[in-house]
């Protein structure tokens, strides 16, 4: 028996290069409206084409490189090990 795909499984390779909000949401798991947010606040890039926003992976990624917290030494403490 042939399992139902969901409407909302999404592939790679049947998105465009250039990602809607939406689109954008369901493959990077980040929710939309924070996309927007981010756009608004101009902490990510997007491209405007008349009034669509318009994302790119390279987008998301620029964007994951600069917000992202490093592991404290701490993380790596010697000490916390178990033998």
């Amino acid at each position: 028996m042939r399992k139902a795909v969901s409407s909302r499984a999404v592939s790679d390779e049947n998105l465009p290069m250039l990602k809607t909000v939406g689109q954008m949401s369901r493959v990077s798991g980040i929710g939309e409206n924070k996309l927007r947010r981010l756009m608004e606040t101009r902490e990510l890039e997007y491209i405007q084409i008349g009034n669509r926003r318009l994302l790119m992976d390279s987008f998301i990624i620029d964007w994951v490189r600069r917000t992202r917290i490093p592991p404290s030494d701490s993380d790596f403490d010697s000490d916390s090990e178990e033998d």
